[in-house]
This record gives structure tokens, sequence and C-alpha cells, in this order.
């Protein structure tokens, strides 16, 4: 029975899988980091949509508080002097079959 002589790497060899497993590992640890700053500036882009959501609440309510007819009447009378109406304006219906008979 023949030993099998194993045939030992090349210098070259052994230096080249070095390199090109370091590529890898460095390619690999580059996409890590790259997808890590995403995640950050992700979470950044929520933080703020969320703050600007909460601004827009509190602007809505502030629209809504302010544009009520006691807090619109004072300025519309003082600076504007427009008056209130005594008698309200009278509403008209129109059916629409009798705009079709004038056409």
């Amino acid at each position: 029975m023949r030993v099998k002589k194993y045939k030992r790497m090349s210098l070259f060899n052994f230096l080249l899988v070095l390199f090109l497993s370091a590529g890898v590992l460095v390619f690999f640890v580059n996409n890590i980091i790259a997808v890590n700053d995403l995640a950050v500036a992700n979470s950044n882009l929520h933080t703020d949509i969320n703050k600007n959501v909460t601004i827009n609440n509190g602007l809505q309510t502030e629209i809504e508080r302010l544009s009520t007819y006691d807090n619109i009447k004072p300025v519309a009378v003082d600076k504007l002097n427009l008056k209130n109406m005594a008698v309200k304006p009278k509403k008209i219906f129109i059916n629409k079959s009798e705009l079709d008979n004038l056409k």
C-alpha cells in the first residue's frame, strides 16, 4: 500500500487565499457599518417625523381654538367694521328639473 504524500501549499497560494479572505471580510464589515449608519439615519428621520406630527397636531388644535365665532367677532366688528345681520338671509331652493327646463 502506498502512503499518500500531501503536497504542501505554496507560499503564493497561501498569501493569495489570505488576501482574498481579508478582502471579503473588509467588504462584509463595510456593509455592516453602512447598514448601521442607515439605521441611525432612519431612526433620526422617524424622530423628526414624530416631532413634526406633534407640532402639526398642536397647530391644528390652535387653529380650531382661534377660529371660533367668539374669537373672530371682536376683530370683525372693531377692526373691519362688519356688522351682525339682524335678519337671516332667506334660503332659495331650486330643483334640478327646473334648471333643466330653463335651458
